[in-house]
């Protein structure tokens, strides 16, 4: 489900692919270019700014990296995009981002952060 993504930090500009899938992010992952990945994935949340799935896929791939912060940060966002959908959204969706959730909330409590 990975397609295309533009670094956050990216200096060049970013501008919003409709050929992208909003479900693309983690297509043809693979464990040895999660950098390659995440470009994509940027590119495909860039997209479909208003879709909690590709946050969600991204959050994976950003802890699949080390970076729990920005993963837990995506957690956050796509939470509260699932919120405005209320009951149209996939349910097995609702459930990974109560668990990541609640991953994240556990961490925080952890580093003394919640």
């Amino acid at each position: 489900m990975i397609q295309a993504c533009t670094n956050v930090g990216s200096s060049r500009a970013a501008k919003p692919d409709p050929q992208l899938k909003a479900t693309s992010c983690l297509e043809n992952l693979s464990l040895q270019r999660l950098s390659k990945a995440l470009d994509h994935c940027n590119a495909v949340v860039l997209s479909h700014p208003d879709n909690p799935v590709p946050l969600t896929d991204r959050s994976l791939l950003h802890t699949l990296m080390g970076s729990d912060d920005q993963a837990c940060n995506d957690v956050s966002r796509a939470a509260s995009l699932l919120k405005n959908l209320k009951n149209t959204a996939d349910p097995l969706l609702r459930h990974e981002l109560k668990v990541r959730q609640q991953s994240c909330k556990h961490r925080a409590n952890m580093a003394g952060k919640g």
